[in-house]
């Protein structure tokens, strides 16, 4: 079951990157979309009221760690 679940989430993941709009949280938090959004900021986005902007957030945040070296 735990097979099925995990790639239940792989999909979703696939489903969220392949749909992005580039510069959405940009306009949201009104940065240039030229500039480097502050960790700050998307720290203080998740925390939104609004429920879009507020995914948009995790999603960056998450998005942030992928690829260190």
């Amino acid at each position: 079951m735990a097979d099925k679940n995990k790639e239940t989430v792989k999909l979703s993941q696939h489903r969220v990157v392949m749909h992005l709009h580039k510069g959405g949280l940009h306009r949201a938090l009104g940065i240039p979309e030229n500039e480097v959004i502050p960790k700050e900021k998307i720290e203080a986005a998740t925390h939104s009221n609004n429920p879009h902007v507020a995914a948009m957030a995790r999603l960056a945040h998450t998005m942030g760690e992928w690829h260190k070296k």
